[in-house]
């Protein structure tokens, strides 16, 4: 695999205070999700948090465009599931991508929360 085709992302996100504990069933949902998909697809899928702040840095990375397509495919019956209040402070995605696929990452966030890196500067 193509260290080029890999997609990595990550989020910064801020859940509220009430909702903490549904919020952790929903990364433990989506845990599962992410084993059915296997590791040949999603490459790092982690959640990082800070209890003092309920803030979270969310790092994945998938094997491709299509591979990060179909997760979020796969997990949209795990959001509609849950009701929480969070909030995605800021998305960043990084690699030269599809327009498609930053269009679908941008739509995720309010724009000036979304940042895109296409280029790696040394290789």
């Amino acid at each position: 695999m193509s260290s080029e085709s890999i997609v990595r992302l990550h989020a910064r996100a801020t859940v509220k205070a009430s909702d903490w504990q549904t919020f952790k069933q929903m990364v433990a949902e989506t845990r599962e999700v992410v084993k059915k998909e296997g590791p040949e697809s999603v490459l790092t899928h982690e959640c990082y948090f800070d209890p003092a702040t309920f803030e979270c840095l969310i790092i994945e990375a998938y094997a491709s465009e299509a591979a990060l397509l179909t997760h979020l495919e796969m997990i949209k019956p795990v959001s509609e599931k849950y009701k929480v209040d969070w909030k995605i402070n800021r998305l960043e995605l990084f690699g030269g991508y599809s327009k498609d696929l930053i269009d679908v990452m941008r739509q995720a966030v309010d724009d000036h929360s979304f940042n895109h890196y296409p280029s790696l500067l040394l290789q």
